[in-house]
Parts: C-alpha cells; sequence; structure tokens
C-alpha cells in the first residue's frame, strides 16, 4: 500500500535549491507550472456603500460585507515576475492579482510571504484592493509537478561511464 501512495505524489515542492538549477541552467521560470500545496484565502469587509467586488464571493457575517477571494489547493499558476528574491505569482487572469513568495524562515521551500510588520501583518494588496490573508495559509508553498518535461531538464544528467584503467 505504501508503494501505490508513493507513486501517486505527482508533485514536489518548489525549493531553493531547485531555483538555483533554474537560474543555472538559464531557464526560462515563465515555462515553469507551479500549483499551491494549501488552500489560500484572502478576505475584506466592504463599506455598504460598495458594491465593487474583485472576482471573489460576496457574503455577510455578523451583519458585514465581505469579501473573500479563495484559491484553492492545488490551484495552477505562473511566475510573473521575480523581484528581490521574491516570486509574484500569478493563480487567475488580471495585472494586479498576483500573490508573493519566497523561501521561508527555513530558506528552503518557497512559501506565501506573510508580512511580519505589526502594521501590515497578513495584509496583502490583490486587485488593487487590501484584503487579510486567513489563518490556515501560513507555509502554503508553492509545488510543481515532478513529471513537468521543463523540470525534468533540471534534474537529468546523463553519465558519461568510467572504463577499468590498465596498469601494465
Amino acid at each position: 500500500m505504501i508503494l501505490i501512495l508513493a507513486s501517486c505524489s505527482q508533485k514536489i515542492y518548489y525549493t531553493s535549491e531547485l531555483n538555483a538549477k533554474v537560474v543555472q541552467k538559464d531557464l526560462s521560470i515563465h515555462k515553469i507550472q507551479f500549483y499551491t500545496s494549501k488552500k489560500i484565502v484572502l478576505k475584506r469587509i466592504l463599506p455598504h456603500d460598495k458594491s465593487e467586488l474583485a472576482n471573489g464571493e460576496i457574503h455577510f457575517e455578523d451583519g458585514k460585507l465581505i469579501d473573500q477571494v479563495i484559491i484553492k489547493k492545488n490551484t495552477p499558476g505562473t511566475c510573473e515576475f521575480i523581484d528581490n528574491g521574491f516570486m509574484f505569482m500569478s493563480f487567475e487572469d488580471g495585472h494586479n492579482k498576483l500573490l508573493k513568495f519566497n523561501p521561508g524562515e527555513n530558506g528552503k521551500y518557497y512559501e506565501l510571504f506573510i508580512n511580519p510588520d505589526p502594521k501590515s501583518f497578513r495584509k496583502v494588496v490583490y486587485d488593487t484592493a487590501q484584503y487579510i490573508i486567513q489563518r490556515g495559509a501560513d507555509y502554503a508553498r508553492l509545488w510543481v509537478r515532478k513529471d513537468q518535461e521543463y523540470i525534468l531538464k533540471i534534474n537529468n544528467r546523463v553519465a558519461e561511464g568510467k572504463i577499468v584503467k590498465k596498469d601494465y
């Protein structure tokens, strides 16, 4: 049974090491298909006189109008650009619909960036509006398919072989 579960694992975490190989081999980050490892929920409270909605869903909570954007686990995304070590990821169409990922606390996995500054803790600008990243999205990481042809180019190498040396 364990063999079956292990073989079903189609995705691997996008790591600093994998990113270094992408850079080293001069491959385009834009050709890699990424996925979210966890559900990410962005939430904001709208004033009652505001009816704008940023492609989310609207509902009432304690009498307040709530706008939510839900990015489900395994949602495919693309890297739009990289700036100062941050990957700006897009999971839907739209110029300003970006989330930042960077190597997390351990420096290994690319994780959703949650600002540690108390003044802007868990706040993110998404589609020109300010949202709060809901708990549960902590340590949301980026995945890539391990059988993706572009990733295979990074991890594959061909052994040249080794010949026995004659000492006579």
